[in-house]
């Protein structure tokens, strides 16, 4: 089970290997424990969760081989979520119906329209958390309302229910079913509507367990430079702490597991020691394996983890090729710092004056070089990992980003802009 949940059962998320379940399930991860294949359920012990998520985008035929297993487990007293569209009837549930239909028009977002759809009266507890705009695109059939079952969410004509809640079956456990398609429509980064509802779905029912997960608010500062501004930089701490972090400093040759495990973020100032860190390999490795972010302030000469590549230098004239300019700001970091962000004492060149190769899915923030031939001088890069847990890379290819902005109403701003974006992306405030 996953460290995120030191509360005992947590909650399981089973897929198929459909490319949307598994971006969905990255991209909240933090409220979510284990990710299990549908093959491999006869090896998993589902009472030792909590809940256990189905997800849409599931072929139809992958759970009925698992049906005992999985009725077993409700009858058990487990939670179990699907969100199959007319194809879980292998739910042992009496006097369950589904009904084929959709939405009287595909096209009703483009035209202003409201969608036939309400909640049902009285109004659900989860809908305090989950609103009507978040449950709101189309459907795949809908449901009549058995005995012992609650309707969240309905079509206005009274043609059936789209989200029912069991929350009392023989045997203490709680069914919720839907015919809602958040997870693929999530993870195919279309429509928002469905982001939005897996957003406050997955904090509802964590909170509905009684599972707290960490805030990802400890970041550690590693000090590689005994010069006195780069070994505890002036209003690092303070600037972090106005966001809700943490802030630790540790020394270069200090760097070890119980120092990664002791927090979220580490931050690794541009003057460092490339060989000690490349004998820190596994173990830097191993706490973005388990969701650690790192940012990195580099001009690597030998790279020293696998993924980065040697600095280049772009032509220093003209000395517009050495302004940075933001290419993609969709994680908030730059755009409030103004448009002198990478000048310190109003000096361009300092902040990055070439770039690295990124590694195949990095996005490309910054551009630095000449117009006509941009390179990247920040990107940001999720490490990937089989259970889809990887945390991020945060790779600067200057100097130490402490000093920047040096001056205005946003100064020593960027550090904690990125720390921001990396905690927010960490337990799926913001989409990679």
């Amino acid at each position: 089970m996953a460290e995120a949940n030191r509360q005992g059962k947590g909650i399981a998320y089973i897929h198929w290997g459909n490319s949307w379940q598994l971006r969905s399930f990255r991209d909240f991860r933090h409220h979510i424990d284990d990710l299990i294949y549908v093959s491999d359920l006869p090896k998993v012990d589902l009472s030792s969760y909590a809940a256990v998520i189905m997800p849409d985008a599931m072929d139809a035929a992958a759970p009925r081989p698992h049906a005992e297993q999985l009725n077993a487990y409700l009858k058990g007293g487990g939670f179990l979520v699907v969100c199959l569209q007319g194809h879980a009837d292998w739910i042992d549930i009496p006097g369950l119906e589904w009904t084929p239909g959709n939405c009287r028009d595909w096209l009703w977002w483009t035209k202003g329209e409201t969608l036939e759809v309400r909640l049902a009266e009285p109004h659900h507890p989860i809908t305090e958390t989950v609103p009507l705009s978040h449950m709101s695109w189309h459907w795949g059939g809908s449901y009549n309302v058995p005995e012992g079952a609650r309707s969240i969410l309905e079509i206005d004509d009274g043609r059936g229910s789209l989200f029912l809640d069991f929350p009392a079956l023989p045997g203490g456990g709680r069914l919720l079913l839907a015919t809602l398609d958040p997870h693929s429509h999530n993870g195919q980064r279309f429509m928002p509507a469905t982001t939005l509802f897996l957003r406050s779905f997955y904090t509802w029912l964590n909170r509905e367990l009684g599972i707290e997960r960490p805030a990802r608010n400890r970041f550690t500062y590693l000090q590689c430079s005994h010069v006195p501004s780069e070994w505890r930089p002036d209003g690092l701490e303070k600037s972090l702490a106005r966001k809700g972090f943490e802030t630790s400093f540790a020394p270069l040759y200090e760097l070890d597991p119980d120092t990664l495990g002791r927090t979220d973020t580490l931050y690794i100032p541009s003057s460092h020691d490339e060989f000690f860190l490349r004998s820190r390999t596994g173990d830097l490795l191993y706490f973005l394996e388990r969701g650690g972010n790192l940012i990195i302030c580099a001009e690597p000469c030998q790279p020293w983890l696998p993924f980065m590549a040697p600095f280049r230098a772009v032509p220093p004239r003209p000395f517009t090729n050495i302004r940075v300019r933001v290419r993609d700001d969709r994680f908030g970091i730059f755009s409030d710092l103004g448009e002198g962000f990478d000048g310190w004492k109003g000096i361009f060149g300092q902040y990055a004056r070439g770039w690295t190769d990124p590694p195949p899915g990095a996005i490309w923030l910054t551009d630095v070089g000449a117009v006509g031939d941009p390179k990247p001088a920040d990107w940001i890069w999720q490490y990937p990992t089989e259970n889809e847990r990887g945390g991020y890379v945060f790779m600067h290819n200057g100097d130490n980003m402490t000093r920047y902005p040096d001056r205005g109403p946003r100064q020593e701003a960027l550090v904690a802009n990125i720390a921001v974006a990396l905690r927010r992306l960490s337990i799926g405030e913001l989409l990679f």
